[in-house]
């Protein structure tokens, strides 16, 4: 019994540092209130577009023979051909991929080679295409040019589309800060509030008619991307300093 008084004690002393610990938070949350006054929030978005910078042509050569090794050969010679036209042009290797399929139909060897080709030049994608379409026979199919981003260029579309968003938040906060004949000091916080990014081009009214196949430059519009970036920030904001008066001199 003679050590209860000393349990007694301990448990107020706990009450005291929660009561402490409370009051402690309490005057925290008045100095952020505080602060909070004097700070400015916005809002702003940035949006900016890029066209694809990537091409990708697919060419199909097939041939039908009763003899399999005929259609083979009908195949790949027109395979070496292309990939001649590819390396004059200076397409790179690695920007080629090459398959083939052989099966049977209607009792005939059905020979298939494809030919995928990414080009980072649109003009020399242009220039091969017309080229083979010229050279090349009915049994070679050259496809419309597929136009995309490449990885890395979208992500750094993303970025700067955010970068461009907080720019613009800055600036309306500085506009807010001088009507209201104060400065604005250092960002409290700042967030991405939404990034939306959509196809097409980047133009207000411009649309294409579905009545007539798409032009090459409209195929590169109809793929470009746009981004765009929300944010919210708040700075602080600063009573202007007052100039100085000038000192007197004789």
């Amino acid at each position: 019994m003679a050590y209860r008084p000393v349990q007694v004690f301990a448990s107020l002393a706990q009450k005291d540092r929660d009561k402490k610990a409370r009051f402690v938070d309490e005057n925290e949350d008045k100095d952020r209130r505080v602060v909070r006054k004097n700070e400015v929030e916005v809002s702003a978005t940035g949006e900016l577009s890029l066209p694809p910078d990537r091409a990708r042509v697919t060419v199909v050569v097939s041939s039908k023979k009763e003899a399999v090794m005929e259609a083979k050969t009908s195949v790949q010679r027109r395979l070496d051909y292309i990939v001649q036209v590819l390396q004059t042009h200076h397409v790179k290797e690695g920007d080629t991929q090459i398959s083939k399929v052989i099966h049977r139909v209607d009792g005939l060897y059905h020979m298939e080679g494809e030919v995928r080709v990414v080009f980072v030049d649109f003009l020399k994608c242009q220039g091969v295409c017309n080229f083979l379409v010229e050279k090349m026979d009915e049994s070679v199919v050259v496809a419309t040019p597929e136009f995309f981003h490449s990885p890395q260029r979208l992500e750094e579309l993303r970025r700067q589309a955010c970068l461009l968003a907080v720019r613009n938040a800055r600036q309306k906060a500085v506009e807010v800060a001088r009507l209201l004949r104060s400065t604005v000091g250092q960002p409290i916080s700042i967030r991405e509030e939404s990034c939306r990014e959509w196809e097409g081009p980047p133009a207000q009214g411009q649309s294409h008619d579905q009545d007539k196949p798409m032009t090459y430059q409209e195929r590169i519009a109809m793929a470009t991307v746009t981004v765009q970036a929300k944010v919210f920030a708040s700075f602080e904001l600063k009573p202007k300093e007052k100039g100085r008066a000038p000192s007197g001199g004789r």
